[in-house]
């Protein structure tokens, strides 16, 4: 059961899967193993159904796998009937009194206990080594089971406010007693998230930014850019856009005062996640010089870079 605007229930017609949170409007992160009985014909979309807080049912469908890492992505497919109240993310540090917000039923306690360690080489059942938040609950369940897949979050004191450190994914069992769990739990913290996701990088985000530019020239910055790092340019990514013309067709014009918003928000968006350690401090120059010359390239009645 959520037990906050951004922890969510995950179905399958009737059946419960597990837990899951809202990342945007958009999208659902949750453990790997709570979509391990999925079903579908193969070659099939894996169709969910999310439940909101509020009990809003939702349609969704599981755009991406890490199984390394025990990590799956689910897209909302009407974000619309989301609402905004989205997570504030953070870095967990050792002593962070945190909370589980989702519980497995109205019999079930809340989790709750203190980050024991912020930041741990760990490999998980999937086989994946991930950088991981050791936990310590406060509740001896002796089994965690139903609670993979819901945010853990950092509880309010004085010195800071809540916000969500990770998504929860494993228990680790008793030593003397392997068919009873210990209380230590592992989460997966937001920065190993992004790295495992190329929806929350800062070049898909610039790139949904830039107006859309041939093949060729897109093919040949990439070439240019990744020549300077020497590494292999990837293949380019072509953002989708609600009610573009077609190939031959020229593209329709992109207002400035669009531009200009998704530009401030996304200059701030850079400097809120440098300051959080969630992207390399070094680059946030850079990136904000791309942006910026991007709006206004479009405010000169330009094309952008």
């Amino acid at each position: 059961m959520p037990g906050s605007g951004y922890a969510v229930d995950l179905f399958q017609a009737d059946r419960s899967l597990g837990a899951g949170l809202l990342l945007t409007r958009c999208f659902v992160l949750t453990a790997n193993h709570c979509l391990r009985y999925l079903a579908g014909d193969a070659g099939d979309e894996e169709r969910v159904s999310v439940r909101l807080g509020d009990g809003t049912a939702v349609g969704g469908r599981v755009c991406r796998r890490v199984e390394e890492a025990d990590l799956a992505l689910i897209e909302v497919l009407e974000p619309e009937l989301v609402p905004p109240a989205l997570p504030v993310g953070d870095l967990p540090r050792r002593g962070d009194r945190w909370r589980g917000l989702h519980r497995p039923s109205l019999s079930d306690p809340h989790l709750s206990g203190h980050v024991d360690e912020h930041s741990v080489d760990y490999t998980c059942v999937g086989g994946g080594r991930i950088q991981a938040i050791q936990l310590l609950a406060e509740q001896t369940l002796g089994d965690y089971s139903g609670y993979s897949g819901g945010p853990v979050e950092r509880q309010s004191t004085h010195a800071c406010e809540p916000a969500l450190l990770g998504v929860l994914i494993e228990q680790y069992p008793d030593r003397q007693a392997p068919e009873r769990a210990a209380n230590v739990l592992f989460a997966v913290p937001l920065r190993e998230v992004m790295n495992r996701f190329p929806h929350f990088r800062t070049d898909h985000l610039l790139r949904a930014l830039e107006p859309p530019a041939s093949t060729a020239e897109r093919t040949g910055r990439e070439e240019e850019q990744s020549a300077t790092r020497g590494v292999v340019a990837a293949p380019p990514v072509v953002v989708p856009v609600d009610g573009a013309a077609a190939p031959d067709m020229p593209s329709a014009p992109v207002s400035v005062d669009a531009a200009v918003a998704k530009g401030e928000a996304l200059l701030s968006a850079l400097k809120e996640w440098s300051e959080r350690g969630l992207i390399d401090p070094a680059q946030v120059a850079g990136l904000q010089v791309h942006v910026a010359k991007n709006v206004i390239d479009l405010a000169l009645g330009g094309e952008g870079a």
